[in-house]
């Protein structure tokens, strides 16, 4: 009698890839780096430095560059600086506003010299500008000059004029505008970057009461949305807003702002770094509403805002940071409940007026329904209005120890994959899922920010990640580094999965039979093939039997596939009955002495492409005399 023990190993015989390391394209700037954009119908990289503008290839490779600085300048100075500024001394030029229009394919620049006016380059060839003027006054100051001070900017379309909503924080030396309308047109006397109406800005009266750093700035449904830190200091704290305009809006009768919350059980993360808005994939989306969160909840199609937050603890020293996720639907009903409130209840404590900027008479004014009959506000509404009430997000992750410092997000195969700079320089690649997995850390330039434009090509095969003077490219994904089902398994990497039939480690577009049951298994499924059982246990080698297999999971069959068992040199049709392969045993097994020697079973399918995959598992008869059995498709 023979014991037969069955293990198991996966093996190609057409196909083992090779372990690889992926190179990182990168380019290096000879100053700091601020901001990163890329055009999508061409692939273009554009970079706004310190003192340069970068125009690169979608492989990083320089097609042009301008310098843009150090000219002089004087912070306390009007343009043009040259005829009547004997204090200037030559400045650097921070990029305050990188921003693309590849309708009208132009490129938006602003820096912080002159008071933060902006040029208009074009898309093309970032060294021919086709508007600069540095004579227009106060009107035409957009960005902040103060180079620590942040400026967000957003170029849409409102009735089939370009305008550019603007968000900055007020420096020492600032004219004190917070948020703007800027045109990019020139009409009625008015000339590109000035206001679109005299009554779009917001000027805050009271500058030392507290400053501002701008986050992001981005359009939802009919409102434009900026997300702020604002420190106060008095008393000393820091709150992260978000505020909401409508598009609309000439007057800015509409602006409201609210604080928006990252919380866990101990602590408010009271900081927010970045911010990414996106439509999550229907299996994230599956899962919230699973759980029954009323603030997370987000109906199928709707967008949520994913948001990068830090808590330092100046007591301790200690830093934590936290990935929180708020659904834009909840969140604007939530404003809309609270303007509510304020229109029809003397609730004074819990509103207040934003940066003290003038405005109508203050909340309890008793008119019901008011939200509802004037979305977008009104004279007669008081305006403009902030709220002291929180809006919670949900928290998807946290980290100790670092800054989370950017984001972006993609969806593959209906599940959402976030990308995370950090403050100590990688990637963290996190599949956002209940509950949430980072499956990797990847190393960037070790010690060095990432900065906060972390953007995807158009194809969302490649990652634009910028550093403090480099900008490096790489894949979202590196499935085909797996050399083996159980490597790409562990990995649990939502972009892979084991191409069954090719034996390799690919995305699910590149397998060919994907759709078909158990021919793409997913990563972070962890399963592989396997012999799950085998009998008989017991044969005897004078009589033997047929040798029946169940292999889990067993791919689909096509009607032209045919299973075949090979034994040495003796090959049979195999039959597959009720998920279970049936092999007629060899004819012949040579003697081997005892303890000695082993022979080999191969059960091999054949497709009409003629590729095998291989299952191998072992049989030992007597005392160490094995008998190897290879499955093979």
């Amino acid at each position: 009698m023979a014991l037969w023990i069955w293990t198991l190993s996966i093996l190609s015989c057409f196909c083992v890839s090779c372990g690889f390391k992926v190179k990182k394209l990168h380019f290096e700037s000879p100053t700091e780096l601020n901001h990163l954009a890329v055009n999508n119908d061409i692939g273009t990289v554009y970079l706004g430095a310190v003192n340069y503008l970068h125009q690169l290839t979608k492989d990083l490779k320089k097609q042009m560059s301008v310098e843009t600085g150090p000219k002089k300048d004087n912070k306390k100075c009007t343009p043009p600086i040259e005829s009547q500024c004997s204090e200037a001394a030559l400045t650097n030029n921070s990029n305050k506003l990188l921003l693309l229009d590849q309708l009208e394919r132009k490129v938006i620049v602003c820096g912080s010299l002159f008071k933060g006016i902006c040029s208009i380059r074009e898309l093309e060839n970032i060294k021919n500008v086709t508007y600069y003027v540095d004579s227009g006054g106060e009107k035409s100051f957009v960005a902040s000059n103060d180079e620590t001070v942040s400026t967000v900017g957003l170029i849409t379309s409102l009735d089939e004029k370009r305008l550019l909503f603007v968000g900055k924080g007020n420096g020492p030396n600032d004219n004190g505008i917070i948020i703007s309308t800027r045109q990019l047109y020139s009409e009625d006397g008015k000339d590109i970057f000035e206001t679109y109406t005299d009554s779009t800005a917001i000027k805050s009266v009271y500058h030392s009461s507290n400053t501002q750093q701008f986050v992001a700035v981005f359009e939802y449904d009919q409102y434009v949305y900026f997300i702020f830190n604002q420190q106060e200091k008095q008393p000393l704290s820091n709150r992260t807003l978000i505020a909401r305009l409508c598009k609309r809006d000439a007057h800015y009768y509409s602006y409201f702002e609210m604080n928006l919350s990252c919380q866990d059980v101990n602590d408010t993360y009271d900081h927010c770094h970045s911010v990414y808005v996106t439509t999550p994939g229907e299996k994230l989306a599956e899962s919230i509403a699973q759980e029954g969160q009323e603030n997370s909840t987000v109906p199928s199609g709707d967008k949520v805002l994913l948001a990068l937050f830090s808590k330092f603890n100046k007591d301790s020293g200690s830093l934590k940071s936290a990935l929180c996720m708020f659904s834009l639907r909840h969140l604007n009903e939530k404003m809309e409940e609270y303007r509510e409130e304020c229109y029809t209840k003397t609730v004074q404590d819990r509103f207040y007026k934003p940066f003290l900027a003038e405005g109508s008479q203050a909340c309890g004014t008793r008119q019901e329904g008011a939200s509802k009959n004037f979305p977008c506000g009104s004279e007669h509404l008081p305006y403009p209005l902030g709220s002291t009430n929180n809006i919670v997000g949900k928290l998807l992750l946290q980290k100790k120890g670092m800054n989370l410092t950017a984001v972006t997000v993609t969806v593959e195969n209906g599940h959402t994959v976030a990308f995370l700079g950090t403050s100590d320089g990688r990637i963290l690649k996190v599949f956002l899922n209940t509950p949430t997995n980072e499956y990797s850390s990847v190393p960037i330039e070790i010690d060095k920010p990432v900065k906060n434009d972390l953007v995807l090509d158009a194809t969302q095969e490649n990652l634009y990640v910028m550093t403090t003077t480099k900008v490096f490219r790489l894949p979202v994904q590196e499935c085909a580094s797996y050399s083996d089902c159980m490597l790409c398994t562990q990995a649990q990497d939502p972009y892979c999965g084991w191409c069954v039939i090719e034996g390799k480690c690919t995305r699910k577009i590149d397998c060919e039979r994907a759709n078909m049951s158990n021919h793409w298994l997913w990563s972070p499924d962890g399963v592989c093939m396997a012999i799950t059982s085998a009998h008989p246990q017991n044969m005897s080698r004078k009589a033997p039997g047929k040798v029946e297999l169940t292999v889990s999971p067993l791919p689909e069959l096509a009607v032209s596939d045919m299973l075949w068992c090979q034994f040495g040199e003796t090959t049979s049709i195999a039959e597959l009955r009720n998920g279970t392969i049936v092999c007629d045993p060899p004819t012949t097994i040579p003697h081997t002495p005892k303890g000695q020697g082993k022979d080999t079973v191969l059960i091999q399918m054949l497709i009409p492409m003629n590729v095998a995959f291989l299952i191998s598992g072992t049989t030992k008869f007597q005392c160490a005399s094995t008998l190897e059995v290879l499955v093979l498709s």
